[in-house]
C-alpha cells in the first residue's frame, strides 16, 4: 500500500517545481544525479539547491518535466495530495481523498531520518 495517494497531473504543468526542500538523504541522491549542483541549508533539517534560491525554479526541471522523477523528494510527491493551502495544486489536480497535515508530516519526518 502506498502512503501517498496517486493522481494525474495536468501534462506539462510544473507549478510545484519551485523552491524545493530536500532532506539530507534526498540531497545526496540528487547530488549523485547532478554532481556540480551546489546546495545551501534551508533549515535545520533540509537543503535547497542554490540555483533554486536565485530562480525560484527547481534546477531538476528540464523541458517541463522532472529530471529526477524516480528519486524526487517526498515534498514533491506530496504536493497536491495534502489538505493544506500550501500543498494544493493551483490547477485543481489531486486525489479524491487527501492526506491530513499530520499524515504528511509523518511521511516527511520518515524521509528526514
Amino acid at each position: 500500500m502506498r502512503d501517498i495517494p496517486s493522481f494525474d497531473c495536468e501534462p506539462g504543468c510544473s507549478a510545484c517545481c519551485g523552491l524545493v526542500p530536500f532532506s539530507d538523504a534526498e540531497m545526496k541522491k540528487a547530488s549523485a544525479a547532478r554532481p556540480l549542483l551546489t546546495w545551501e541549508r534551508f533549515d535545520a533539517r533540509s537543503w535547497v539547491a542554490t540555483a533554486a534560491l536565485q530562480s525560484f525554479e527547481c534546477p531538476f526541471l528540464s523541458h517541463g518535466r522532472c529530471s529526477i522523477y524516480e528519486i524526487r523528494p517526498k515534498v514533491c510527491q506530496l504536493f497536491g495530495a495534502v489538505d493544506h493551502p500550501q500543498m494544493t495544486c493551483p490547477k485543481g489536480c489531486g486525489p479524491e481523498r487527501k492526506l491530513t497535515n499530520s499524515q504528511s508530516r509523518r511521511i516527511l519526518d520518515a524521509a528526514s531520518s
